[in-house]
């Protein structure tokens, strides 16, 4: 098993204490605006990391996992920050297998990170 595979698990979808000081940063109005931001473009840029994934494009998964990471930092949402850079790398060295298996895991974990997201944004 590799390491990603025993390590991805134990990171929180969404980083609380990092929720806690963007808002307390920006403000809870412009935290929601930009949570909805990020759950929009998180599906869009899911949907084009799976079309390349489909095309069996790596340099182009390998770019929008880029970008991705930065995304996922950005907010919080560890987990899918923690798949997306080692899906780059994965890519980067073309690895089919192991892109395969980061795929599934970066889109499960892409789903529960949105759903926590709309929860969040359900409860205010």
């Amino acid at each position: 098993m590799a390491d990603w595979q025993r390590l991805h698990g134990r990171l929180p979808l969404l980083d609380e204490l990092r929720l806690e000081q963007l808002e307390r940063d920006l403000g809870g109005e412009a935290l929601e605006r930009l949570l909805r931001l990020f759950a929009e473009d998180g599906v869009q840029q899911g949907a084009s990391l799976a079309e390349a994934f489909a095309e069996q494009n790596e340099d182009g998964m390998a770019r929008w996992c880029h970008s991705l990471k930065s995304a996922c930092g950005s907010y919080g949402a560890l987990r899918c920050q923690f798949l997306a850079e080692k899906l780059e790398a994965a890519c980067r060295r073309h690895e089919p297998a192991e892109i395969a298996a980061l795929m599934k895991a970066w889109q499960q974990a892409l789903q529960e990170t949105l759903a926590c997201v709309q929860n969040r944004l359900g409860s205010r």
